[in-house]
């Protein structure tokens, strides 16, 4: 299953790295794409998306299901 996920605020490769560490550390997702020009997130897996959220909300970015 693929999901997108907005994610504000990425201005920079350190962002984009931050956002792929938290990402990669979801149960059950597969693989990910992290866009830094378009702000967007491609997730692939069964992970549970508000846990892809919250991980991201936690390491200080604010994102949203699209």
């Amino acid at each position: 299953m693929k999901s997108l996920i907005k994610v504000d605020e990425m201005t920079c490769n350190h962002c984009k790295m931050v956002v792929e560490k938290a990402v990669s550390e979801i149960e059950g997702v597969e693989s990910y794409d992290v866009n830094l020009e378009d702000g967007m997130v491609e997730i692939v897996g069964e992970a549970n998306m508000d846990d892809v959220v919250s991980a991201i909300h936690k390491v200080g970015y604010r994102a949203r299901r699209v």
